[in-house]
């Protein structure tokens, strides 16, 4: 008599929830341990710098973790309860559309450029544009924003030196102006891009050498199927996981540069409130800006996790049981 094992295809009896809705309860618990801790080593860094610049006799690292603790557990009461002052309240609302708007320009510009340069610097990765490319993109990820940002001010004062035209304004911007916003978003928007854009260039040229080299790439082609449909249809897609992570990974490069792009532009966004707030030690300010960084990465990676496991069902079964 011939017998089946339904218990393989039969989900489990004691599973409660759907998998992803468990996955996304353990990443939000992982998130707001997270938050905890940034708000924690914000306010005792700064604590710890302000003690370092009073007179009188300093005091130890030790002796304001406590009160660091204590009033990181009043920061986030007083947040639940919507206590927080009107003044980090409205400094949120006023400077985190214009920072999203800046980084979300400047990592469109990285992804589409860096998917273009480096699928090109792939399909010839065996003439001699590669290695410039190559080359570029090292240069790309080693330079400093705010030494970039002092290249791309000087050549704009030679260029209206030369020519009486200025290409964009690099300081004194206002966003009040709306017919004049996108020559003011240009030059933070390149800067802000620079790492992003040698870094989404290069894993796309590794992840796409690497595919364009599989046997099922050379099968397309014995078919008689143009580059041009192998190159975008069947290659890019499958290294587009390598890809989007590049993507999401670069904002971690972007999120670090924000401060200083937006303070040498003067643009009024998180990260120039944020050194202005360290400079004049407001302390909950501080860590209300950073959090508000850190836990907008946070949430874009949790929906680059929902992403994945949407286009890899593999992925869930790869996660299942295991923590975040």
């Amino acid at each position: 008599m011939e017998t089946y094992d339904i218990s393989a295809s039969s989900p489990p009896r004691n599973q409660v929830l759907p998998e992803w809705v468990a996955f996304v309860l353990r990443r939000l618990l992982f998130i707001a341990g997270v938050a905890f801790a940034i708000v924690y080593f914000y306010i005792f860094g700064l604590r710890l710098l302000i003690n370092s610049a009073t007179v009188g006799r300093p005091v130890s690292a030790w002796e304001l973790a406590g009160p660091a603790l204590e009033e990181t557990v009043d920061f986030f009461n007083d947040a639940l309860r919507g206590n927080l002052s009107y003044v980090v309240r409205d400094l949120l609302v006023e400077t985190y559309l214009p920072s999203g708007r800046l980084l979300l320009t400047a990592i469109g510009m990285a992804a589409v450029l860096g998917v273009v340069a480096g699928g090109l610097a792939a399909a010839w990765r065996h003439s001699p544009l590669a290695l410039p490319t190559l080359t570029l993109t090292v240069i790309g990820i080693s330079i400093p924003s705010f030494f970039l940002a002092l290249l791309l001010q000087v050549a704009d004062i030679r260029f209206y030196q030369r020519t009486g035209v200025g290409l964009f304004p690099v300081y004194g911007i206002s966003l009040r102006r709306t017919e004049s916003l996108l020559p003011q978003v240009v030059a933070p928007a390149l800067v802000l891009a620079a790492r992003p854009l040698a870094h989404i260039t290069r894993v796309t040229f590794v992840s796409l050498s690497e595919v364009l080299e599989r046997d099922f790439i050379r099968t397309a082609r014995a078919k008689g199927l143009g580059p041009t449909v192998v190159f975008w249809r069947h290659a890019l897609r499958n290294a587009g996981i390598p890809i989007l992570t590049a993507v999401v990974v670069s904002l971690r490069f972007g999120l670090g540069s924000l401060p200083v792009v937006e303070l040498f532009f003067t643009w009024p966004g998180l990260g120039q409130a944020m050194l202005e707030a360290i400079y004049q030690g407001q302390v909950w300010m501080v860590a209300a800006l950073g959090l508000s960084l850190g836990v907008t990465f946070l949430l874009i990676t949790l929906l680059l996790d929902l992403v994945y496991r949407w286009i890899d069902p593999r992925l869930r079964e790869v996660g299942e049981g295991s923590g975040p």
